[in-house]
């Protein structure tokens, strides 16, 4: 039946509609026999609750936004995924909108989101999103947690990542196997997430009492397969190339590989590699070792942050730092000078 409304419900049940929107609403008391009568005929009438006329009248839009990149690293595409599922747990969904690189887009993302009634925003790995925008949403009272590059803002949640801890455990593991030709593939270190990636790195290298050799050293000015390919090039045409590499972006390893590959140099018989995120290290061949992220992990604490900060607007803002894990697909082979 089409277009079915309440008060064809409460006909069809000969009860009051203050009845029926007890029943549908489950906030108030109606006898047992007869909250299963008219839960029957809504069944059978094919009656759908009209969600957006309840929000209107109870201010809650069980809508919530999610702000991200366009971006070939699928880092955020996992982390969108994780938020949808941890959203819809708690019956709410998510709006998700992504901008591009330097092209200002996000304030107009801001003020579509507001004018959707989302309930709360999350805001993931965006440096370039300016400050003010983010008070602005604090002033009007709608929640906000930012995931990976986040700003110190007050009464905003942030979701962090043990990026230097995560890179650390996986260079001392190639340094374990033997390697002391370490080549490091990443971004420029403009952002904190880069740096400690950077700095994991150099701190595995320098607990070995080994020293930082730039040769080795490649940085790129984005996460691309183009910039993980070039950086491999460079590396191997070293007089004295790595043994091993680590990239902080499975996107990169996807370079090395093409790399790698063009030059008949094996994996790991030839070289070990290690990539970073686990997003894309199961399609390559071989599947490579990985650093990976728990994203169900972020997008369960994201929700979680944004409830409570529903409940309590005015709480300290709190920073959940989320760890690593190194995941081994033996490709990192044991080495001997």
């Amino acid at each position: 039946m089409a277009n079915v409304k309440m008060i064809d419900i409460a006909k069809a049940a000969n009860v009051s509609l203050a009845t029926v929107g007890r029943v549908i609403h489950n906030n108030g008391y109606v006898a047992e026999d007869k909250r299963k009568e008219i839960e029957q005929i809504i069944k059978d009438m094919g009656y759908v609750p009209n969600k957006m006329a309840q929000a209107l009248k109870y201010s809650h839009s069980k809508l919530l936004g999610h702000m991200t990149l366009f971006s070939q690293n699928m880092l955020y595409e996992q982390i969108s995924a994780a938020v949808d599922k941890a959203a819809l747990s708690h019956d709410y969904h998510v709006m998700t909108l992504a901008s591009h690189y330097d092209h200002g887009e996000e304030a107009k993302q801001i003020d579509e989101l507001i004018a959707q009634r989302v309930e709360g925003i999350i805001i993931t790995s965006n440096a370039m999103i300016d400050r003010e925008l983010i008070t602005k949403l604090v002033d009007i009272k709608i929640p906000v947690v930012m995931i990976e590059r986040a700003l110190n803002i007050p009464y905003v949640d942030r979701i962090l990542v043990d990026d230097l801890g995560g890179v650390y455990v996986a260079v001392t593991h190639i340094l374990e196997k033997g390697h002391r030709r370490i080549g490091f593939i990443g971004r420029y270190p403009e952002h904190e997430v880069e740096i400690n990636r950077y700095n994991g790195y150099c701190k595995a290298i320098n607990d070995y009492g080994l020293p930082i050799l730039p040769e080795f050293i490649q940085l790129k000015p984005d996460y691309s397969i183009l910039s993980g390919y070039q950086a491999t090039k460079a590396l191997m045409e070293e007089a004295n190339p790595p043994t091993a590499i680590f990239t902080t972006s499975d996107i990169y390893a996807c370079g090395v590989m093409q790399c790698l590959y063009e030059k008949n140099i094996r994996v790991p018989k030839d070289i070990s590699i290690i990539g970073y995120d686990n997003t894309l290290a199961t399609m390559l061949a071989p599947a490579i070792n990985s650093v990976g992220l728990p994203y169900q992990e972020i997008g369960d604490w994201a929700i979680k942050l944004l409830l409570a900060r529903m409940e309590n607007e005015k709480a300290p803002a709190q920073t959940v730092m989320i760890s690593t894990r190194f995941i081994d697909r033996k490709t990192v082979c044991e080495y001997k000078e």
